[in-house]
């Protein structure tokens, strides 16, 4: 018997490593981009003739989450009436500041941009650095992937691209229903966000007002974002910094929601048109003349309401109506530079 358990033990002990050795060449991989692991989202996302390298048009970049990565976003009303530009949208769903750096790394030097466009939000970006991990409703597999995750990249591109294939074949989380003009539900709301908010009922709140653990993540975000920047090769002349805000921000309505689905209470402060995320980055970047920080939500603010929303009521991106709106206000403000 004791032969067979030593031969057993030596098949887990080989086995094992064989997976950590491929873990750390995936890992690797990903980080020095060996190979485009986005090939397919810049496809789908950009027009062939933008992707040209030698169009001879003044460039901008853009990176984001999923609000920026979708063929049918602002993005389109930028293009059409800034013809004079190549966009190139290199946003990724489900990616934060980490992710970015490494993607804007390999992008910008395929596409040196004349102005950068970060896509920043507030809702989730800093829980994309450290998620939380004690709450006792978290099984125990999840919890072990979230610590995993904060310093695996290629672990939670290995979960992205499984997300994708769930997708593909009618089995994803998220069902497309949500992004539809459907009464809110607590029931049918994003199970991913119902699962951030039973990890960190306070996320929204912590983020967007930068308070406690929440405020030194951003300090954080911060430093990653300086790197991004200081690597950019000197053609870019321009960093926009685009903060979108999370729904519960624009109105009570969004927000009555939330704590419905169990998020920590909100009180009038989160609803400030100058909250505490925007200005720390404002702050931040106030002595660097080459770095603007647009916020479009106090004209959110302005347009949403009954009848006219922004944003999906179970899912906390942008509808039609919000990402028309966000293409035009941007693109009045990027003229102006």
């Amino acid at each position: 018997m004791q032969p067979l358990i030593k031969k057993s033990l030596k098949r887990l002990l080989y086995s094992g490593y064989l997976t950590l050795a491929a873990w750390g060449l995936l890992e690797i991989a990903y980080r020095y981009q060996w190979i485009d692991f986005y090939a397919t989202e810049l496809r789908y996302l950009n027009p062939e003739a933008a992707l040209r390298a030698n169009s001879g048009k003044s460039r901008i970049l853009l990176l984001g989450d999923s609000f920026s990565a979708q063929p049918h976003s602002y993005v389109d009303t930028l293009r059409d009436s800034l013809p004079g530009l190549d966009i190139i949208n290199a946003a990724v769903p489900g990616t934060g500041i980490l992710e970015a750096a490494i993607i804007g790394a390999d992008k910008t030097n395929r596409f040196p941009p004349d102005v950068l466009l970060y896509q920043v939000y507030a809702g989730n970006d800093l829980w994309d650095i450290r998620k939380s991990c004690a709450s006792p409703k978290i099984s125990l597999a999840r919890k072990l992937y979230w610590l995993l995750s904060d310093y695996s990249l290629a672990l939670r591109y290995l979960n992205y691209s499984l997300g994708q294939f769930k997708s593909r074949i009618g089995k994803s989380v998220e069902k497309q229903e949500l992004k539809r003009d459907i009464p809110f539900s607590a029931a049918l709301y994003s199970k991913r966000e119902r699962l951030l908010l039973q990890a960190e009922p306070g996320l929204l709140r912590h983020s967007i007002l930068a308070e406690g653990a929440r405020g030194r993540d951003l300090e954080r975000w911060l430093g990653e974002m300086d790197r991004i920047i200081a690597a950019l090769p000197a053609r870019t002349q321009r960093i926009v910094l685009l903060v979108l805000p999370h729904c519960v921000q624009v109105n009570d309505y969004y927000g009555n929601n939330l704590e419905a689905l169990g998020a920590e209470p909100f009180g009038p402060e989160i609803l400030q048109a100058p909250y505490p995320f925007l200005q720390r980055i404002q702050a931040h970047y106030a002595g660097q003349p080459r770095v603007s920080v647009f916020s479009p939500l106090p004209v959110f603010q302005q347009n949403d309401s009954t009848g006219h929303r922004l944003y999906y009521a179970n899912d906390p991106h942008l509808n039609p109506a919000g990402h028309q709106l966000l293409g035009q206000v941007l693109q009045a403000y990027l003229e102006r530079l």
